[in-house]
């Protein structure tokens, strides 16, 4: 079964937010709109313009048009005051699914001027002449975070989706993890019979039911594929590393690196992110052990699914400066038929401090 590819947009809007893109909006349509605007939103998750729009039988209808995210919005210079109430703007957008009055914008521009308005340039990543060495404590060790006196956070996963590492041509998918194919489904992951049953629906529902989407902390690997974001803060001296992220409810995770074992007690509740437990092999990748997962997530995108059973060991490696590599190994029995194995590289951003994220959109 083949379906439309979405990446035309979704290259444009790879940090879409909280909401996924194609739940919300349905990309086989377009939309022009022509009003004047009647309210700005600048609220994370998601900007929006309200404008008033006349159609050819002289009724009038407020749309609400999506703009963007406002910290990628505000990283590019814009700010809300671009555009005033009751100027007039031209929309070239994508419409949300059914007949609500909504739409994504590809391009707004300003009546008056023709000026275009809430663009998102590619940035270009600088590309060192050489690999430079990452930094380190003074034993050795290699640091997570900058160096002394220095800042910067880890940003973007090279690959938009977790996927079963097995040395052939990778399974094609969009930034949110919807196949191109859903026949390659069983390439994805070696799952259990009712395993594939639930990832299909939620592939074939395009993921309208992700947790993320109501703003719920996103555990295991998933945390490493959200908008705008994570840093290691090591803390050496209390036998612990807090992983913080960027997008997501000001959400922050724990490794343990106090030499305790791995696992969870059978008392405890399971969490989002479980019980993380580190250990440094030969002082240059921090392998963890995690485990105590509740179900009220996915662990990544794309829908795979999981259970308590769930069991990760993941490894975070630097060989550079400027990247880490991420390998995780997926180890649920009641979900798959086996471990199996995925990952993906993380640039460094250096020189700048990640950004405050809290998503409204929340409750479950």
């Amino acid at each position: 079964m083949l379906r439309l590819a979405i990446s035309g947009i979704l290259l444009a809007t790879a940090a879409y937010g909280q909401n996924g893109f194609s739940a919300a909006y349905d990309n086989s349509r377009q939309v022009k709109l022509k009003g004047a605007v009647t309210k700005i939103e600048w609220t994370n998750p998601h900007a929006f313009l309200l404008i008033d729009v006349q159609d050819s039988a002289g009724t009038t209808a407020n749309w609400a048009v999506e703009v963007g995210n406002p910290l990628d919005l505000e990283d590019a210079g814009w700010k809300p005051t671009a555009v005033h109430i009751g100027e007039i703007v031209n929309v070239d957008g994508i419409p949300a699914w059914g007949d609500g009055k909504q739409a994504f914008a590809k391009s707004v521009t300003l009546a008056r001027t023709q000026t275009k308005l809430f663009t998102l340039a590619n940035k270009a990543r600088a590309v060192a002449a050489a690999p430079v060495p990452p930094p380190r404590w003074p034993d050795g060790q290699v640091r997570l975070g900058p160096a002394p006196g220095g800042k910067g956070y880890w940003g973007s996963p090279t690959k938009a989706a977790l996927s079963e590492r097995t040395g052939v041509t990778p399974v094609s998918m969009n930034d949110e993890g919807l196949l191109a194919n859903l026949s390659d489904a069983d390439r994805v992951a070696p799952f259990q019979p009712w395993a594939k049953a639930v990832y299909l629906y939620r592939q074939r529902t395009l993921l309208k039911d992700d947790p993320f989407n109501r703003c719920l902390p996103p555990g295991g690997p998933r945390q490493f594929q959200t908008p705008h974001g994570f840093q290691f803060v090591e803390q050496r001296e209390l036998g612990r590393i807090l992983v913080l992220l960027g997008g997501g409810d000001r959400n922050w995770r724990i490794i343990y690196t106090d030499g305790r074992p791995p696992g969870q007690s059978a008392e405890q509740v399971l969490t989002y992110y479980g019980t993380s437990v580190g250990r440094w092999e030969n002082k240059e990748t921090l392998v963890v052990e995690a485990s105590g997962f509740n179900e009220h997530f996915w662990f990544a995108n794309g829908g795979l699914p999981h259970t308590e059973a769930l069991h990760l060991t993941e490894r975070f490696s630097r060989p550079d400066r400027n990247t880490l590599k991420y390998d995780v190994t997926v180890d649920d029995p009641r979900a798959y038929t086996r471990p199996w194995t995925g990952g993906w590289n993380i640039p460094w951003l250096p020189d700048q401090d990640i950004r405050e994220y809290f998503c409204e959109e929340g409750g479950n």
